[in-house]
């Protein structure tokens, strides 16, 4: 098992000699059987009935190995009383509960997590490390030791997988975690101890430990990213989804204003910090774990290799396509969010000078986080399309939601694209990964609603498209009607200059098209105003799924986006100003579109965008 590799391989059969316990013993079997049963070729019998064959079927298949195995699990703890379980128990645990969470974070997973969790702290596996020196300790001592440190960081990786998915906190608490980081198998079955380090609390430590420490570990550095996806996802909420959520917020706290500036921008820093501790965690990364574009073959197992080229090319997949998913996590912030953030300097309105700098300061900032998010799904399609036709059996089966999430950045950015054959470029990557994310699917037997929700996503889009095609070309009567709706408007500001007191909100909807029974109309501002957002408005994602439960349900997000501007004319002047110099580069243009930076993710897009 390449994923998940909690197992001494070399004293494995001694170990399974030593459990005394049935229950433990087949609980352990069991869950390995589960896991391994979805890579062995199914041989029936043709000479048996259909009956016989759709049983003998039935019973080899994962579900029926991890059904039992918890049925076991379950009857070693209770066989356990108020003793602590053996590490067997634990590790058949881990396997169970690991093939449920590859299906879907759902109730069972969800609850067998907890219960590795409860069995860490019952057992002080957190602790396991604690005034502990390596180059004292006995070998044998060290190797039962490293088993049990594997042990924790499975669950640990587990952990944050799962709170990844359902964005809650992590339930093992980092600041009490007094284990070393796993060692290279080869120390480990030779029976060598190597040095280690901690998953250090800061995290531009975090890279630096694990690098002088010496541990050139796969596994150890593909937890320390995990973390920093695991922070970068923490950093990107700053103000907390109840805080956003509800309703009165703004009304109970007079200085909201500047409290959210300040929380945006202790945000900022963080993810700043983060995306630097990235780029030196990939240049410190070990040279023979990382991606340079070459092809990863996967190739099987030969007998008397230390490591297998298919583990080898799995740690570089796994390594590198984690990396892209916090990059994903560090710059869908800048890239997606702006438009519901205040100003960041104070509470006060800046003048129009400050206003413009401070404006094309944002813009630059949003470019450029945009290109670095639309880079990292790239990458993933890169990496996908320089390895064999079934990787997809042997990487970690955690990170299909992963090619997921970078097929769904590919499909709404192609509704963005400009020009025909950007937008054909673009569909193409978004095939690509997403057959990818089906091939993970029909071999791991994932059971979320992903899938389906990708596919109407991609069918509102379409909608949304041919409904922006017919506004953008109105009929002769419709043109002539707007502009005497737009002569009407004019009068009706010089009445409001000469002392008449009229509501300006009924003035513009009455150019405004006709709102949606459900989803509620925002007007298109200019991309360099200077009038800021009221933070009293909410319109955060949450609130709105709030309001209108229905159509967030069906991902109805589209009506917010404003029409594309398809005539130089029609577009404000601060539009024709090229923001940076990739204004010109052929692939950021793809990109580009007009609308972006107010376009709002109400109800399911917008977790969709931010993983």
């Amino acid at each position: 098992m390449v994923a998940i590799d909690i197992f001494h391989e070399p004293s494995f059969a001694e170990k399974l000699s030593n459990i005394p316990s049935f229950c433990q013993l087949t609980a352990l079997l069991a869950a390995i059987a589960g896991y391994a049963t979805r890579f062995g070729a199914l041989r029936t019998n043709d000479g048996a009935s259909d009956t016989v064959q759709l049983a003998a079927k039935s019973h080899r298949q994962p579900a029926y190995f991890i059904d039992l195995a918890f049925k076991y699990i379950n009857e070693a703890l209770a066989e356990c009383d108020d003793e602590m379980p053996p590490l067997c128990v634990i590790q058949a645990l881990i396997l169970a509960t690991h093939c449920r969470l590859t299906q879907g974070v759902r109730g069972k997973a969800w609850r067998s997590l907890g219960l590795c969790v409860s069995l860490i702290y019952e057992t002080n596996l957190h602790l396991l490390d604690s005034r502990k020196v390596i180059q004292t300790e006995d070998p044998h001592h060290w190797q039962q030791d490293e088993e049990k440190r594997r042990a924790f960081w499975a669950i640990w990786e587990m952990d944050v997988f799962a709170s990844t998915i359902r964005r809650t906190p992590t339930t093992i608490n980092w600041n009490q975690m007094e284990i070393w980081l796993p060692v290279d198998n080869t120390h480990w079955f030779s029976g060598h101890p190597a040095s280690s380090c901690f998953m250090e609390a800061d995290i531009n430590k975090r890279w630096k430990a694990l690098q002088d420490s010496g541990n050139q570990s796969s596994k150890a550095w593909f937890l320390v990213i995990n973390s920093l996806m695991k922070n970068a996802q923490i950093a990107c909420d700053p103000l907390g989804v109840p805080a956003i959520s509800n309703q009165g917020y703004h009304q109970q706290m007079p200085n909201s204003q500047i409290s959210t500036a300040d929380s945006a921008m202790e945000a900022r820093q963080k993810l700043e910090t983060l995306a630097n501790a990235v780029r030196c965690f990939t240049w410190a990364l070990p040279s023979h774990l990382q991606y340079r574009d070459q092809y990863l073959a996967f190739g099987a197992p030969v007998q008397g290799e230390l490591e297998s080229q298919r583990r080898q090319h799995c740690s570089i997949y796994n390594i590198f396509v984690m990396t892209q998913l916090t990059r994903l996590m560090i710059y869908r912030y800048d890239a997606f969010r702006s438009q519901n953030r205040p100003t960041e300097t104070s509470g006060r309105h800046p003048s129009g000078d400050s206003a413009g700098r401070n404006t094309f300061g944002l813009l630059e900032t949003e470019n450029e986080a945009r290109r670095q998010y639309y880079e990292a799904a790239d990458r993933i399609l890169g990496i996908v399309n320089r390895s064999c036709e079934d990787h997809v059996q042997h990487i970690n089966p955690f990170l299909p939601s992963t090619i997921w999430l970078a097929s769904a950045v590919q499909l709404v950015r192609k509704h963005f694209a400009r020009a025909q054959s950007n937008r054909d470029l673009v569909k193409s990557r978004f095939d690509v990964l997403y057959l990818t994310y089906k091939r993970c699917v029909q071999f791991w037997d994932i059971q979320t609603a992903l899938q389906k929700n990708l596919e109407l996503i991609e069918e509102q889009l379409d909608a949304r498209n041919k409904k922006l095609e017919v506004r953008a070309c109105p009929t002769s009567h419709e043109a002539s009607n707007q502009t005497s709706e737009d002569t009407d408007m004019i009068n009706q500001s010089a009445s409001d200059q000469d002392g008449h007191n009229v509501e300006r909100g009924l003035n513009f909807d009455r150019t405004a098209r006709q709102a949606s029974q459900y989803i509620p109309e925002t007007p298109s501002v200019p991309l360099t105003s200077s009038t800021p957002i009221d933070v009293r408005l909410d319109i955060t994602a949450q609130n709105h799924a709030q309001k209108h439960p229905y159509v967030a349900d069906s991902l109805a997000m589209l009506d917010y986006m404003t029409p594309p501007q398809l005539s130089r004319n029609q577009v404000p002047e601060e539009y024709m100003v090229p923001p940076n110099s990739h204004f010109l580069d052929t692939i950021y243009q793809l990109d580009q579109a007009l609308d972006w930076p107010t376009f709002d993710f109400p109800g399911g897009i917008y977790d969709l965008l931010s993983g």
